[in-house]
């Protein structure tokens, strides 16, 4: 590479991490570096940005992974496993490659369409290698048995998750009205009557807290199908905003075509 092309990767790089990357986003860029010196390589690829999300820990991103089985220790093994180490010193200046700045510039285009306006994050970062595909960090990740549609929805999950919790939550209502046979109201009644609970009311939640705690597995595993359906949702809806997101570019594509070819 050029002293030209690195000055240039080299400002591309700063304009990145000091301008469109959160803070957070900045520290695992940094780690990405610490880790592509560690293996002595003179670059910073894809495969040294999955290592940074993971190294630097405390980002969704890195919770998302560690949720998938993937740590920073396995994912070493396998970049080293690939690629191997460097044999010769790593310069003071290591630039990003090329396949490095797609993927960044695919976060920047998550990290817009998610939220008009905001930086990249370390989990933007993380839908980019996946959006991508093709990197080294891609094919670690579908090795470690996360395959990237997987990872995408998860990463989808957690962000909407996290979003809620940023959020002032709603006002719920904690009264329910139902209507119920004769049976159970004489039980409801039984409870008030004997002095176990003091009203209607009071005997009606008793007897629901009640049978949640009876039918405790049961209930657990209602919570469980319907996390699978909210994580296939939110599958089915970025796999949606693709498929439309192709059909707009190929429209355009067309356009252009039909446009040339009636100019001629």
């Amino acid at each position: 590479m050029s002293e030209a092309e690195n000055k240039t990767n080299a400002q591309v790089k700063t304009a990145i991490s000091f301008k469109n990357l959160t803070e957070q986003a900045q520290s695992v860029l940094a780690q990405a570096e610490a880790e592509a010196r560690q293996l002595n390589h003179n670059y910073l690829g894809t495969e040294h940005l999955l290592l940074g999300l993971l190294g630097e820990g405390e980002n969704q991103a890195a919770k998302v992974l560690n949720e998938l089985g993937i740590d920073l220790a396995s994912a070493r093994l396998a970049v080293e496993g690939i690629v191997g180490r460097g044999e010769t010193p790593v310069p003071a200046e290591i630039s990003p490659t090329p396949r490095t700045l797609k993927v960044i510039g695919i976060a920047g285009g998550e990290a817009h369409r998610l939220n008009p306006g905001s930086r990249i994050g370390p989990e933007h970062l993380l839908l980019g290698i996946v959006a991508e595909g093709q990197g080294l960090a891609a094919g670690v990740l579908e090795t470690l048995g996360a395959p990237l549609q997987k990872v995408r929805a998860q990463t989808f999950i957690s962000l909407i998750s996290a979003s809620r919790v940023n959020q002032p939550a709603a006002p719920r209502s904690n009264v329910v009205t139902c209507r119920i046979d004769d049976r159970d109201l004489d039980a409801i009644d039984a409870l008030i009557e004997a002095g176990i609970r003091n009203n209607r009311s009071d005997a009606a939640s008793w007897l629901i807290h009640v049978g949640l705690e009876a039918n405790r597995e049961l209930v657990e595993k209602v919570y469980g199908t319907v996390a699978e359906i909210r994580r296939l949702r939110v599958m089915a809806q970025a796999l949606a905003q693709e498929v439309t997101e192709g059909k707009s570019a190929s429209t355009g594509q067309d356009e252009k075509q039909a446009d040339e070819e009636s100019d001629q």
